[in-house]
C-alpha cells in the first residue's frame, strides 16, 4: 500500500532560523521531514528574503516554487508564516502568485491574527486608525487559505464579530510534535532533568512593565482584569478583559479607542494578554505553590532571571533546547506544572501535548476543549484554583503508581489520536477542505 500522502506536493514555510528561541523553525523541519515520510514531496519556502525584503532573494524563491508547482501549501508551524510571505509589490505569494490552496494552522489566532493583518502598530489612542474589523475579514476570508484552529473561543470570538466567516475555520485539537512522540520511546533518557515539580516557560517582566500606552483610566482596566483572574482563574483574558471595557462610558470608550473596529483596541487587547496578564498570572501562580519548584526557560527575556530567584520556593536553572532537553524534563519529572500561554481561550499548547507524547505529567488550568477532547480523564490533570492545583500535585507526588497510570494512558492517546502525523493525514486526505478552495 503507498504512504497516505503519495503523489501530493506540498509547499510549506520555513521561518527565520532565530527566531522565538529557533524553536519554530525546528517545528517546521519536523513537520516537513512528517510530511515525506508519509509520502508527500515537499518545497520549502524561506521566509528570510520576504521579511528582509531581500528582492532578488525573493524573486528566486518565488521561481522556485513556480517550477516545485505545488498542489497545496501549508503555513507552518503557524499561520504567521503565509501571511509574510509577501512579493516585492506587494502581493502574497501562495494566494497570488502561485493561487494554492494555503492551509493556515491557528495559534493565538484572536490576538496573533490582527497583530498581524493590522501592522504598524499605533502606540497610542490618538493614533488608531478605523475599518480595522473589514481589514481583518478581507485577509482571513480570501477564497484560498483554509483555516484550522487549536481553540474553539478564538473562533466563536472572531465570527461573532464579522472578522471572519462562519463557514471559513475548523476546528483541531493541538497536536504533539514529532520530536516528542520519539523521546516517549525512548529509554536511555532516564535520570536526566530529574525534578520534582518542574515549570519551563517565559515571563514578561520587562514588556509588561514597560507598555507603551501606559495612563490612568488603560492601567485602572488592566488592574480590574488582574483582579478578576485572581478570583476566576478559569476564565478566559479575553472575557476578563472585554468586561473591563465594558464597563467604560460611551466617551471614554471612544477616547481611549477601545472598540474592535479600531487598531489601538488591538494593540491594547494583544499587549494587556500576552504580556500583563500571562505575566501576572503566572508569578501569581508560582508564588501560591506548596511545593519547591524548579523554573526553566525565560529564553525571551532573560533579563528578567534575577527577579525570578528571588521569589521564595523557587529554584532558576536554566534555558533548555526545546527539541533535545526540554523532552528529557517532561519525561524525567514527577510533575511539571504549566499555566496555560494566556494567548488560548479555550485550548491548550502544543508544550502540554508534547510533555504527554513524552509520558510526562503535566497539570495545567482548566481548559474546556482539552476536556472534551480526552473526557474525565482531563479532570486529573486540570485545576481550577491553587488550592486545587496543590491538591492534585500532593496526590501525584505521594501516589507514584497513580501518576504512572495517568500519563501512560495520556501519552497514549497523544501518539494515536493527537500527532502531528494524524493531523496531517487527516486535514491532507481524509478530510481534505483544502481541495474545495476557490481558485
Amino acid at each position: 500500500m503507498p504512504p497516505p500522502l503519495s503523489g501530493l506536493r506540498i509547499a510549506v514555510t520555513l521561518p527565520l532560523p532565530n527566531w522565538f528561541g529557533g524553536v519554530d523553525y525546528d517545528f517546521a523541519i519536523e513537520m516537513s521531514d512528517e510530511l515525506r515520510s508519509l509520502g508527500a514531496e515537499v518545497f520549502e519556502l524561506d521566509v528570510s528574503p520576504f521579511i528582509a525584503r531581500n528582492q532578488p532573494g525573493m524573486l528566486h524563491a518565488i521561481e522556485a516554487a513556480k517550477r516545485f508547482r505545488a498542489d497545496v501549501a501549508m503555513s507552518i508551524p503557524n499561520q504567521g508564516y503565509a501571511m509574510y510571505c509577501k512579493a516585492p509589490a506587494g502581493e502574497n505569494v501562495l494566494l497570488d502568485i502561485l493561487q494554492i490552496p494555503t492551509i493556515m494552522l491557528w495559534d493565538h489566532g484572536l490576538l496573533q491574527l490582527p497583530e498581524q493583518i493590522l501592522r504598524p502598530w499605533p502606540l497610542k489612542p490618538s493614533e488608531t486608525a478605523g475599518g480595522s474589523i473589514r481589514r481583518i475579514r478581507q485577509i482571513l476570508d480570501h477564497p484560498l487559505f483554509v483555516h484550522y484552529s487549536p481553540d474553539r473561543g478564538h473562533m466563536r470570538e472572531l465570527i461573532r464579530l464579522g472578522a471572519i466567516g462562519p463557514d471559513r475555520v475548523r476546528y483541531l485539537m493541538q497536536s504533539a510534535y514529532p520530536n516528542f512522540i520519539r523521546y516517549g520511546y525512548r529509554e536511555d533518557s532516564r535520570g536526566i532533568y530529574d525534578s520534582s515539580v518542574a515549570f519551563a516557560g517565559n515571563v514578561y517582566l520587562k514588556a509588561a512593565r514597560d507598555l507603551p500606552f501606559r495612563e490612568p483610566q488603560l492601567d485602572q482596566i488592566e488592574q480590574g482584569m488582574l483582579a478578576a483572574k485572581h478570583e476566576r482563574l478559569t476564565e478566559p483574558w479575553w472575557t476578563l478583559l472585554m468586561e473591563q471595557i465594558d464597563q467604560l462610558d460611551g466617551a471614554s470608550r471612544k477616547r481611549l479607542a477601545l472598540d474592535p473596529d479600531q487598531s489601538f483596541f488591538w494593540r491594547y487587547v494583544y499587549d494587556e494578554i500576552e504580556y500583563a496578564g500571562h505575566t501576572a498570572n503566572r508569578l501569581s501562580i508560582l508564588r501560591s505553590l506548596k511545593r519547591p519548584l524548579d523554573f526553566f526557560g525565560n529564553f525571551a527575556e532573560p533579563e528578567s532571571v534575577s527577579a525570578l530567584s528571588n521569589i521564595p520556593g523557587i529554584s532558576f536553572r536554566r534555558c533548555l533546547d526545546y527539541f533535545t532537553e526540554l523532552p528529557l524534563l517532561f519525561r524525567n519529572s514527577e510533575v511539571i506544572l504549566d499555566i496555560v500561554h494566556a494567548g488560548f481561550y479555550s485550548g491548550v499548547s502544543a508544550k502540554i501535548m508534547g510533555c504527554f507524547a513524552c509520558g510526562g505529567l503535566v497539570l495545567f488550568d482548566y481548559k474546556s476543549d482539552f476536556r472534551e477532547a480526552f473526557g474525565e480523564i482531563a479532570d486529573q490533570v486540570m485545576y481550577r484554583n491553587v488550592d486545587h492545583l496543590n491538591a492534585l500535585m500532593e496526590r501525584y507526588l505521594g501516589d507514584p503508581r497513580k501518576r504512572l497510570d495517568v500519563s501512560l494512558y495520556l501519552q497514549h492517546r497523544a501518539r494515536t489520536e493527537f500527532s502531528f502525523r494524524e493531523l496531517a493525514k487527516r486535514i491532507l486526505v481524509d478530510e481534505p477542505w483544502w481541495r474545495k478552495a476557490r481558485r
